[in-house]
C-alpha cells in the first residue's frame, strides 16, 4: 500500500492510501501531465526569457549585415566630414571624440555657448546634404 497526497487549490491537503497498482498508475498520470505541460509551454518561451537566463543565440547573418551597414555608414560619415572646414572638423572632434561639452569648449576657446550651438547646427545642416 502506498499513500497519495493531494493538495487542493485552497491550500488544504489530503492523503489516501491506495494499492501499489493504483499508485503506479497515479505516478504515470503525473508524469504524463508534466510532459503535456512541457510540450505546450516549450513553444511559448520568448527569446528574451532565454537570454535573461543566460541562453543566447548567435545570429551570424545579422552580425555580418550590421558590420556591413556600420562600415557603409562610417564611409558616408567620413566622406561628409571631408566637406567641412578645418574649424568645423575641430569642433566635431572636441564634441564627439573628446566628449567635451559646449560649455567646456566655450571656456577653452573664448567663444560663447550660443555661438558654438549655432556652429553645430550649421555643421549638422551641411552633413545632412551628404546623407
Amino acid at each position: 500500500m502506498q499513500k497519495i497526497k493531494y493538495e487542493f487549490a485552497d491550500g488544504t491537503t489530503s492523503e489516501i492510501e491506495v494499492t501499489d497498482e493504483l499508485y503506479a498508475l497515479h505516478l504515470e498520470l503525473v508524469q504524463q501531465e508534466k510532459r503535456n505541460h512541457w510540450k505546450e509551454t516549450r513553444r511559448h518561451i520568448s527569446l528574451n526569457y532565454l537570454t535573461e537566463n543566460g541562453i543566447d543565440f548567435e545570429d551570424k547573418a545579422a552580425d555580418t549585415l550590421s558590420v556591413y551597414i556600420r562600415r557603409e555608414d562610417n564611409e558616408r560619415i567620413y566622406n561628409a566630414i571631408k566637406h567641412l572646414s578645418d574649424k568645423q572638423r575641430a569642433l566635431l572632434e572636441k564634441v564627439f571624440n573628446q566628449n567635451m561639452s559646449l560649455r567646456e569648449i566655450a571656456r577653452q576657446t573664448g567663444v560663447t555657448h550660443q555661438a558654438l550651438s549655432k556652429q553645430i547646427a550649421v555643421i549638422y545642416k551641411k552633413l545632412k546634404k551628404y546623407f
